[in-house]
């Protein structure tokens, strides 16, 4: 292995420290052998002695904004329960925009003193959703991420909002291991074998359960797929290795989009050299199986008591990313950080990490041995997004350090049906920028209106 330079060096250790930190204080159901050491440290050294509110659900912030909302279960082939948020069209009575199908756009904000929160339940199973057969948008979010992306920037920003006021029925999923999949028919979230899962088995499970069940509860034909980074490479992913779930799609907006990542800037990228021994490094001290999730982050991090000033405070929370901290709405800020990131594998992470290695969108490297035993051959098979025969839309930033221009070129020229590719025109739009930047409407949200209400009339 190359030797290290000391600035690597200690960006992987922030890295250790922030992304893989755990501790059994803050999440009670966590075993002693996950908590890691780097956060035990920062956690015994930062941590106050006073215990942190529990932070609001998907649901409650969506009851909490006057939005009616349902939590819907689904079980996987293999097992895993994944949680789904719907949010119905006018779903808030008071947002209500013009009934007219051929004006679907975000309506006009209210007044702040017109805003206040109506009581709305959260049905297990849910009712049957109130949809017409073009109207379904079903929101996946990204790496480390969950449904909460969708509705914690501000109550006017939020795009699973806008999508309702406008009257599209709005779907959010959520991706095994975050804080609302960490169900199984047979294990516990505690059980190592649990986290053994990369994008591979969300591509292969995860995502075709979740379209099967809404198509099957909106009786819709198909439906249009909005990602968000990683809900874009399982997207991919999918529809280049089971081309029959394109029907399934009516079209596609992929925000940040992830194939290959060999031109990604995020310090992420020097982890390469040392995925291996960092990976015997996290088993060595009990947590290569979680990511950090959103409560270990804020037990560590809290935007008020761990850090000297609040810009601290998001720098290390999207040090991987990218971030300009004028970007967001500052009230949201602590907001925000309470629920991200949600969690995820380590085994995800470190495929990511891979695909900079190999400079190919390709299956999980299990080595040699364990490559010709899973798929017949010594090198992982590849996704070809060229067999990805629906229209599909990108939006990318210039900013973004997970989405390297040569890897968007690279998609943008093997996509059939490629419609567009929109380089957001603010050249420090990045990564997490499509979420919670205070100008994501403007700049993105309302070309992605265009698009969908284009599709809806075709």
């Amino acid at each position: 292995m190359a030797r290290m330079t000391s600035s690597r060096a200690l960006v992987t250790l922030a890295l250790l420290t922030v992304t893989f930190g755990g501790g059994a204080q803050a999440f009670p159901w966590r075993e002693p052998r996950q908590t890691s050491f780097f956060s035990g440290l920062v956690n015994a050294l930062l941590r106050s002695s006073a215990d942190f509110q529990s932070i609001a659900s998907t649901a409650d912030l969506c009851r909490m904004a006057g939005y009616e909302v349902e939590e819907h279960r689904v079980v996987t082939e293999d097992g895993y329960v994944l949680t789904v948020h719907h949010v119905p069209p006018f779903a808030n009575p008071r947002r209500k925009s013009g009934d007219s199908e051929s004006d679907r756009s975000p309506p006009a904000t209210p007044a702040k003193d017109e805003r206040r929160a109506r009581s709305a339940g959260t049905t297990e199973e849910g009712g049957r959703a109130r949809a017409g057969p073009d109207n379904v948008v079903f929101l996946q979010h990204g790496l480390m991420g969950s449904s909460d992306n969708w509705n914690t920037n501000t109550e006017e920003d939020s795009l699973a909002y806008l999508l309702s006021n406008a009257g599209f029925d709005v779907w959010m999923g959520n991706f095994r291991g975050n804080i609302y999949s960490r169900g199984h028919v047979s294990m516990t979230h505690d059980d190592p074998d649990f986290w053994r899962f990369s994008y591979d088995e969300m591509a292969g499970y995860d995502l075709p359960s979740m379209l099967d069940y809404v198509a099957n509860r909106t009786r819709a034909r198909n439906m249009h797929y909005v990602g968000h980074s990683m809900g874009t490479t399982v997207f991919f992913a999918l529809m280049s290795s089971r081309p029959e779930y394109q029907s399934r799609v009516k079209s596609m907006v992929a925000l940040a989009p992830v194939a290959t990542v060999q031109s990604i800037t995020s310090p992420i990228k020097y982890l390469a050299p040392i995925v291996s021994e960092l990976h015997f490094m996290l088993r060595l001290f009990g947590n290569d199986e979680e990511l950090m999730t959103n409560r270990l982050l804020t037990s560590l991090w809290d935007p008020y008591r761990a850090c000297s000033n609040q810009a601290i405070c998001e720098n290390l929370q999207f040090m991987i990313t990218g971030f300009d901290p004028e970007r967001a709405d500052k009230k949201m800020v602590p907001v925000i950080l309470s629920h991200n990131p949600a969690g995820a594998s380590t085994q995800t992470l470190f495929h990511f990490v891979q695909g900079f290695n190999s400079g190919r969108f390709q299956k999980y490297d299990w080595g040699k041995k364990g490559n010709m035993l899973k798929y017949g051959t010594e090198q992982p098979p590849e996704y070809d997004v060229s067999k990805i025969d629906l229209p599909v839309t990108l939006f990318w930033g210039a900013n973004d350090w997970l989405t390297g221009k040569e890897d968007i070129n690279r998609l943008e020229k093997l996509l059939p049906q490629l419609q567009a590719s929109y380089k957001v025109l603010n050249p420090v739009f990045s990564h997490l920028d499509f979420l919670w930047a205070t100008d994501a409407r403007s700049l993105v949200y309302d070309k992605l209106f265009d698009i969908l209400n284009n599709e809806v009339r075709t």
